[in-house]
């Protein structure tokens, strides 16, 4: 499961030996607590602090911006306002979306193949083993006209109704 923004920092803040206190400093925050809070989720960073962040643990700032969820979350409680159906096809969306990969999602949502395919090889088929039969009994005779030797079908009686 990909880490959530603030395990993110926290795992790159713990990789690089920087402590809370430092990493506080660097990003301009004027309490510890803000980090802290930041990194158990209870806060979001602004966007103006990405830059900080992403330059005190040596990261793009589009590394630290693909891990925020507020813009696809505000996306959503915004849909979800406008039409309150879609929170159930959304719900199975989320149910499907748990059995791939999100390659595979984006295909099917898109209708266009992430990759192409690969194309499976089918073995040549066996070729025909030719089956010997009894002396006893003897072929059946092919008729020139195999339609005639098929029995019809009868067709269904239709029993009258009385309305």
């Amino acid at each position: 499961m990909k880490m959530t923004f603030g395990q993110y920092i926290r795992s790159l803040r713990s990789a690089r030996g920087i402590t809370q206190r430092a990493l506080s400093q660097a990003v301009g925050f004027r309490s510890l607590a803000h980090l802290s809070d930041i990194e158990s989720g209870k806060r979001s960073p602004s966007r103006t602090t990405f830059a900080r962040f992403a330059k005190a643990l040596d990261v793009s700032v589009s590394d630290l911006e693909c891990r925020d969820v507020r813009g696809p979350i505000e996306a959503a409680k915004a849909l979800f306002s406008r039409n309150p159906e879609m929170v159930g096809a959304f719900l199975k969306v989320i149910e499907a979306a748990k059995k791939m990969d999100a390659q595979e999602l984006v295909a099917r949502v898109t209708g266009k193949p992430s990759q192409p395919e690969p194309v499976a090889l089918q073995p040549a088929p066996p070729p025909p083993t030719v089956e010997s039969r009894p002396a006893a009994a003897p072929a059946k005779p092919q008729s020139a006209r195999p339609d005639r030797d098929q029995k019809n079908p009868e067709k269904p009686v239709v029993q009258p109704t009385l309305f």
